[in-house]
C-alpha cells in the first residue's frame, strides 16, 4: 500500500489529491474514523486544515486556526516531535479545539510534515479517533513513512512550480524584448520607405553613411550583388564578410536560418535576398559563426530600398546580436528537464526500495528501509557537492562507516586504503548501496558486531583494464561466518547492484577468519557492457 502510494505521489501533480489519498490510506489502516492534513500558513501564522477525511462539511479547506486555538498542533510544531494522546477526557495537557470536540475525537497521533531545503515544516499528518486507543511505536513509523513521501511530494510540486513561474517570467520578458525589437524593426522600415529618393546607381549612398554608423544595432546597406556598400561596426562584427550569405556561396552553409514557427529556412528566404527581390522580413533567426569564433544567435530582418521609379535598388539589413536570449531559453529547459529526472528517478529509487525491502517487524522494515535511503541521500549529498560530475570514493566510504573510523584504544576499528577515485555519477548510488549492504551484513553479523573486530578495505584503479576499480572488503576478528545453504535478501541486493547495475562481478569468501568480498566495477560504460557480457 505505502509503495503504491509511493508511484502515485510521483506522478499526480494536483497536491490536494496526494494530501485526501494520504490521509484515507491512513485512516483505513490504523482504523480511525478520521485523518486530516494540517498545513502551515505563513504571513500572519495560521493553521489551514488542508485535506481530511472524516469531516463535515465546512472543515476541510475552510477551517483555520490561531496557534493559540490548536495547541495540539502548535506543541508538534514546537518540539518537532510527534504529539500522542489516548485518551483526551484524561489528559490535561491541552485543551481540543471545538471543532475536534464537535466531531467526538477523544485520541489521536501526529507528525510533521517536513519542509525542503531548509524550510519550515510543511505541516502536520494527524489521525484522530472517536474511541480512546493506545498507538504504538509502529503506528507512529507508519504515519512518519506517509509523512515523508508527502514531504517529498510537495518539495516537488513546489520546485515545479517554482519553474513554470520563472519561465513564465522568462517568456513574459523575451515577449516585451521581441515587441520592442519589432518596433525597431518598424522604424527601421519607416526610415527606409523615406528614402525612397535614393538614386538608383547609389552613388548618393555615402549620404546614408552617417546614420547607419550611429545606430545602436547592426545595420547595412546591401547592393542587388550581395554585396555590402556601407556598414555600422557592428553589422560587420556580426556578418564577418564583405557579402551577404545568400549571395556568398563559400559561406551559405555556416548561416542556419529559422523562421518565427522554428522552421529551418533555404539560403534564398534569408532576409537580405527576399529584401533585394521587394519583400519586408521581419525577425528571423540565425545561428551563424565567424572565422573561429563559437557560433552566436542573430536576429535578422531586411527592407528594401526603392529608388524613384519604385524599383529596388538596396536592401537595408538589420542585424541585432540575441545569444543570451537563445541560451537563457536552452538553460531553462535543460534545469527544468534536470530537476523533473532527478526527482522521478530518485522517488523510483526510493520505491524500489520499499518494494523490495523484506522485514519480520515494521520497526525492523522502518530500519532497513531508513538505512538504505540515508545511503542514497549520501550519494546524493556528494553528487551535488560535484556538480553532479562523480562522487569522491573514500567520501562515500567514510560516510558509511564514519562511526568505526573514529581512534579508539586498540585504534580505528575500519582502515581504508586507496588512492583517490571519483566514480560516474550514474554508479555512485548503486555502488553506495553495495557498500551499505556490506556494512550492515559487518555490523550484524560480522567483525563490526564485536569491539575486537576489525574491517580493512582496499581499493585500487586499474587504467590498464580500462579503469577497472578494483575494491576487497576483509572482515577479522569477529564470529566465524556461518555456512550459508543459499544467499540472503542483502546478498541478494550486493550482487545484483554491482552485476546488474554497474556490470561488475562479486566474489564472496566465507573464511573462518572473517568474510572477504572482492567486487570489481569497470568506470567506463563501454568496459561495464563487456564485463556484464561475460559474467
Amino acid at each position: 500500500m505505502l509503495a503504491r502510494f509511493g508511484e502515485f505521489a510521483l506522478k499526480a501533480e494536483d497536491i490536494d489529491a496526494i494530501l485526501t489519498e494520504a490521509c484515507r490510506l491512513v485512516a483505513e489502516a490504523l482504523g480511525t474514523d478520521l485523518a486530516k492534513v494540517i498545513e502551515v500558513e505563513r504571513g500572519p501564522d495560521r493553521l489551514l486544515v488542508r485535506a481530511g477525511v472524516g469531516w463535515q462539511p465546512g472543515i476541510v479547506g475552510q477551517m483555520r486556526l490561531a496557534p493559540e486555538e490548536a495547541p495540539v498542533e502548535t506543541l508538534a510544531l514546537q518540539s518537532q516531535e510527534p504529539v500522542i494522546c489516548a485518551d483526551a477526557d484524561k489528559d490535561d495537557r491541552f485543551t481540543l479545539p471545538r471543532f475536534l470536540v464537535e466531531h467526538g475525537v477523544r485520541a489521536f497521533a501526529n507528525v510533521l510534515i517536513l519542509g525542503g531545503d531548509s524550510r519550515p515544516p510543511f505541516g502536520i499528518l494527524e489521525v484522530d479517533s472517536r474511541a480512546a486507543r493506545d498507538f504504538i511505536p509502529s503506528d507512529i513509523a507508519f504515519l512518519r513513512s506517509y509523512a515523508n513521501l508527502l514531504a517529498a511530494a510537495v518539495e516537488r510540486l513546489r520546485v515545479l512550480e517554482e519553474l513554470r513561474a520563472s519561465h513564465q517570467e522568462l517568456e513574459r520578458r523575451v515577449e516585451a524584448r521581441t515587441q520592442e525589437l519589432r518596433a525597431a524593426n518598424a522604424r527601421l522600415r519607416e526610415a527606409a520607405l523615406e528614402r525612397q529618393r535614393v538614386e538608383s546607381s547609389l552613388r548618393q549612398a555615402e549620404g546614408m553613411q552617417t546614420v547607419v554608423e550611429h545606430l545602436p544595432i547592426g545595420a547595412g546597406l546591401v547592393a542587388p550583388s550581395g554585396q555590402v556598400i556601407i556598414a555600422n561596426p557592428e553589422f560587420r562584427r556580426l556578418l564577418g564578410r564583405p557579402r551577404i550569405p545568400s549571395t556568398d556561396p563559400d559561406r551559405v552553409t555556416t548561416w542556419v536560418g529559422f523562421d518565427p514557427q522554428g522552421r529551418r529556412i533555404p539560403p534564398e528566404q534569408f532576409p537580405g535576398a527576399r529584401a533585394l527581390r521587394g519583400e519586408v522580413t521581419l525577425g528571423m533567426d540565425f545561428l551563424h559563426a565567424v572565422d573561429d569564433q563559437p557560433p552566436r544567435w542573430c536576429r535578422v530582418s531586411g527592407v528594401p530600398v526603392l529608388g524613384p521609379d519604385k524599383v529596388v535598388i538596396a536592401a537595408l539589413v538589420v542585424m541585432i546580436d540575441v545569444d543570451e536570449e537563445h541560451r537563457a531559453h536552452e538553460r531553462q529547459a535543460l534545469l527544468t528537464r534536470e530537476v523533473d529526472h532527478r526527482a522521478k528517478n530518485m522517488l523510483a529509487v526510493v520505491q524500489a526500495a520499499l518494494r523490495l525491502t523484506r522485514a519480520e517487524t515494521i520497526d525492523s522494515f522502518v530500519d532497513a528501509i531508513e538505512g538504505r535511503i540515508q545511503a542514497l541521500a549520501r550519494a546524493q549529498t556528494l553528487l551535488a557537492a560535484d556538480r553532479w560530475s562523480g562522487a569522491d570514493l573514500r567520501g562515500l566510504i567514510q560516510g558509511e562507516l564514519a562511526t568505526f573510523l573514529v581512534a579508539t584504544p586498540g585504534g580505528p576499528r575500519v582502515r581504508l586504503s586507496g588512492d583517490r577515485v571519483v566514480l560516474p555519477a550514474g554508479a555512485a548510488q548503486p555502488f553506495s548501496m553495495a557498500i551499505h549492504e556490506l556494512a550492515t551484513n559487518a555490523i550484524k553479523y560480522g567483525a563490526l558486531s564485536r569491539p575486537e573486530g576489525r574491517l580493512c578495505l582496499s581499493w585500487t584503479l586499474d587504467r590498464r583494464a580500462g579503469d577497472l576499480l578494483r575494491l576487497e572488503w576483509q572482515e577479522r576478528g569477529g564470529p566465524a561466518p556461518l555456512q550459508r545453504r543459499k544467499p540472503g535478501f542483502g546478498s541478494r541486493v550486493l550482487h545484483g547492484t554491482v552485476q546488474d547495475q554497474l556490470g561488475g562481478r562479486v566474489t564472496m569468501a566465507w573464511e573462518p577468519e572473517g568474510l572477504t568480498c572482492g567486487i570489481e566495477i569497470p568506470l567506463k560504460h563501454e568496459n561495464a557492457r563487456t564485463m556484464a557480457g561475460s559474467a
